[in-house]
C-alpha cells in the first residue's frame, strides 16, 4: 500500500465508501516531498533503486552522514528501509518478515530499523538524510507489479569506519568509500523536530511550523516500539481527537459519510518505519493548512494500529 494512504483507500473500499477507490494511482497523489535545502548540506549522496532487475545500491559505505536518493518502478508507490535484522534468519524469512513490516505495519520483534521513505510516481526520487554508524545493515526495498503485489527485495550493506564524534552529530568519519566519501560535518540544523514516544505520541515543534520547504528532525526518542510517520492534509479544525473516534469506527465497520474527515485526507508526507534511538531529516514542502501525522503501526502486544491508541497529532502550517 502507498503506506498509509493506500491504507485508508482500502479501507473505504472494503466499506463501500463512494468518495475514494482503492485503484488510485500516484498520480493522483500530490504530496510535499522536497529536497532543496537537504542538497544544500553537501552530503555524499547516495542512489537506491529497486525495480524488476533487483537492487541497485552500494554494498559497502563508511561511517558518516548520507543524503539518500531512494526511487522505483511499478504501478504504486516504492519503499525502503535501511534494517538490521537479528542474525541467523535466512534470507528468504528476512525477506518476508522485512515485507510484512513494510506493507503490513508489522514491525518485527528484535529488528532494528534505522528510517527510509516512500515513493509516489514512478522513477521520481525521494530524499532523506542520515548518518550511518558503522555495522551491517541491509536495505529492504520494494516495488509494485500491476496486479498491486508488493515485491521485496533485501540486500547486504556494510557500514565500516571508526565513528568520530562531531559535535551536534552522533558521529562521523572522512574515510573515503568506493561510492561516496562521508564528510565530518554536524547533523542537519532541523526547521522542525519530531519526536515518536513509547507514550504513542508524536511531539511537533514549533507548534506553528512555517509554510515552505522545511527539513524535519524525525527522532524515535522511545525504546520499545517502532513507529513511522504518515502526514495527511486534513480539513481546519479537525483534530486528533475527531481522527482517532472516525477511525475507530471505520475499524468497527461503519461506513464514512461524504462529508467525513477521511474523505478528505490527503497524503503530505511519509518517514519509515524507525526504531528506539533512529533519526533522520526528512523535507517537506508544506503549504498552509492543517495536518495530522498518524501512526498506522501494529502493536506487538494489542495488535491494534497505534492510532487506536492515540498515536495522532495535529498541527497548522503558516
Amino acid at each position: 500500500m502507498l503506506r498509509g494512504y493506500l491504507f485508508l483507500l482500502v479501507i473505504l473500499a472494503l466499506i463501500g465508501s463512494p468518495v475514494h477507490s482503492a485503484t488510485a494511482t500516484a498520480q493522483d497523489i500530490d504530496v510535499a516531498f522536497s529536497d532543496v535545502k537537504l542538497r544544500e548540506l553537501g552530503y555524499p549522496e547516495v542512489r537506491i533503486h529497486v525495480g524488476p532487475d533487483g537492487v541497485d545500491a552500494p554494498s559497502r559505505l563508511d561511517a558518516g552522514f548520507y543524503l539518500i536518493s531512494f526511487s522505483s518502478e511499478g504501478d504504486y508507490a516504492g519503499y525502503m528501509d535501511i534494517v538490521q535484522p537479528p542474525a541467523g534468519l535466512d534470507e528468504a524469512t528476512a525477506t518476508e518478515l522485512a515485507l510484512a513490516a513494510g506493507r503490513d505495519d508489522l514491525a518485527q520483534p528484535g529488528w532494528t530499523y534505522v528510517g527510509g521513505t516512500n515513493t509516489f510516481e514512478k522513477g521520481v526520487p525521494v530524499s532523506f538524510a542520515v548518518y550511518l554508524k558503522p555495522g551491517e545493515y541491509s536495505i529492504a526495498a520494494s516495488y509494485y507489479l500491476e496486479d498491486s503485489e508488493e515485491i521485496m527485495k533485501l540486500v547486504p550493506l556494510t557500514v565500516t569506519g571508526t565513528a568520530t564524534p562531531v559535535a551536534g552529530s552522533p558521529a562521523a568519519s572522512p574515510a573515503a568509500s568506493p561510492t561516496a566519501s562521508p564528510v565530518a560535518a554536524n547533523a542537519p540544523e532541523a526547521d522542525v523536530t519530531l519526536e515518536m514516544t513509547d507514550n504513542l505520541e508524536y511531539i511537533v515543534s514549533p507548534g506553528v511550523v512555517p509554510a515552505g520547504p522545511q527539513i524535519w528532525e524525525i527522532t524515535n526518542t522511545g525504546m520499545h516500539h517502532s513507529h513511522h510517520v504518515v502526514m495527511f492534509g486534513v480539513p481546519d479544525g479537525v483534530t486528533a481527537e475527531d481522527i482517532i473516534a472516525e477511525f475507530s469506527a471505520l475499524f468497527a465497520g461503519t461506513p464514512p459519510s461524504e462529508s467525513s474527515i477521511s474523505a478528505s485526507m490527503m497524503p503530505a508526507g511519509y518517514a519509515a518505519l524507525q526504531s528506539g534511538g533512529q533519526t533522520t531529516w526528512n523535507e517537506f514542502d508544506l503549504t498552509p493548512g492543517t495536518y495530522a501525522v498518524i501512526c498506522f503501526i501494529i502493536d506487538i502486544e494489542t495488535g491494534r494500529p497505534h492510532l487506536m491508541d492515540g498515536m495522532v497529532t495535529t498541527f497548522t502550517v503558516e
